[in-house]
């Protein structure tokens, strides 16, 4: 059975289809760095060709309220219509748990626009809304950041490990449809001060940590069961503080290390963001350290310098990094972006840039026949990842 993965470099993508892969499907892994884009309609009917179920893991560029609007109304206009041409037998979507009790926010009144669509595209379809991942934990304090204060809301947080996630989205695509929404949430209910607490204590953050009836969370005020399940839901079976563990188990990549990974900056990347090869999958970045170096001036910082290699059409996943890049290009023609960024293409002798909020969505080498090559400089945390998961 051929399943089309939408958005397939993401944090979920990425996992769902080396999962289904595992099982013996074929798989393709569709993004706009493999040619296929749902919003300008480019590829997809060439990806769709042949295929029984598409999964729609893809996330906006920009949460401001019209491009976020703009962009799940377009793409799932051009998505499910190709796909009704291609005679697509179950649609799956990835949204929220949620969405419809919160309309004053921008970002989920665009699910449920979404939701809408496939709903009423008449392709049989399932919908699984998640709750929150761990791994968006730290970027959820980070918003919530005013000063020294991280403001949340005084509401109940249901997170789950998106591994979870991605077994039950993996058990859809190869049941029938549904027809209807289902849930999915983590094992544990927390406050959700008390998850930030964890999120910044395993980290020795010293922020503090506020709970306000007030506080916003995706532009929207909470009630005390907004963000998890009602009813019957799938539950997840890892707790937060096993993912914790195993995370810092997982071994650095060293400095006498090179490997060919998801994403360009990975030095001190946890092995759990390598993503597995496949023979149709597009070749991936090789990166070589050049130098780690302690900031004695600058107390809990430290700066990497490394080279990275793209063999001809290559492309990276979807990533984001804690600190400061600094990217110059040595050889060939890279094509970079980042999110709510325009796309831009570098030759020998330019430069990019990538802050600690940014999230980097596009990364491709420009040509099918010549290698590419740049070097970046790093300013992080010590300590922290340097390559982080992202949407």
């Amino acid at each position: 059975m051929k399943i089309v993965v939408i958005g397939g470099t993401g944090l979920i993508g990425s996992k769902l289809v080396a999962l289904l892969r595992q099982r013996g499907q074929e798989v393709l892994a569709a993004s706009p760095n493999s040619g296929v884009n749902t919003v300008t309609g480019e590829g997809l009917a060439e990806a769709l060709a042949g295929a029984q179920v598409v999964v729609d893991v893809a996330n906006s560029p920009s949460f401001e309220d019209t491009a976020v609007m703009k962009f799940f109304q377009t793409a799932g206009h051009n998505l499910l219509g190709a796909e009704a041409a291609a005679g697509v037998r179950h649609h799956i979507a990835l949204s929220i748990v949620g969405a419809d009790r919160l309309p004053d926010s921008g970002y989920l009144r665009a699910k449920v626009a979404q939701e809408n669509l496939i709903k009423s595209s008449g392709i049989p379809y399932t919908i699984l809304r998640s709750t929150q991942f761990f791994e968006f934990g730290g970027q959820i304090a980070d918003a919530a950041t005013d000063g020294n204060l991280v403001r949340v809301p005084d509401a109940l947080i249901q997170p789950i490990v998106s591994d979870d996630v991605v077994a039950v989205l993996a058990e859809i695509a190869l049941a029938p449809a549904v027809n209807g929404t289902v849930e999915v949430g983590g094992p544990e209910r927390f406050r959700f001060d008390e998850f930030m607490a964890h999120v910044l204590g395993e980290k020795s953050d010293q922020r503090k940590i506020v709970a306000d009836l007030h506080a916003r969370y995706f532009g929207t005020e909470l009630g005390e069961e907004s963000l998890v399940p009602v009813g019957k839901a799938h539950i997840g079976q890892t707790r937060y503080d096993a993912w914790s563990n195993r995370s810092k188990a997982a071994p650095p990549v060293g400095m006498s290390t090179v490997r060919t990974l998801g994403a360009a900056l990975v030095l001190a990347a946890s092995a759990q963001l390598a993503q597995p090869a496949h023979a149709s999958d597009p070749p991936q970045p090789v990166v070589a350290p050049l130098m780690l170096k302690d900031l004695a001036d600058v107390p809990g910082k430290e700066m990497i310098m490394i080279t990275v290699d793209y063999p001809p059409g290559a492309v990276e996943h979807v990533h984001r990094h804690d600190g400061y890049a600094f990217v110059y290009v040595l050889e060939g023609s890279i094509i970079e972006g980042v999110r709510g960024g325009k796309e831009v293409t570098l030759t020998p002798g330019q430069t990019f840039y990538e802050g600690p909020t940014d999230v980097h969505t596009i990364g491709r080498n420009a040509s099918k026949t010549k290698p590419a090559k740049f070097v970046v400089v790093l300013l992080k945390k010590k300590g922290v990842d340097a390559v982080l998961p992202a949407e």
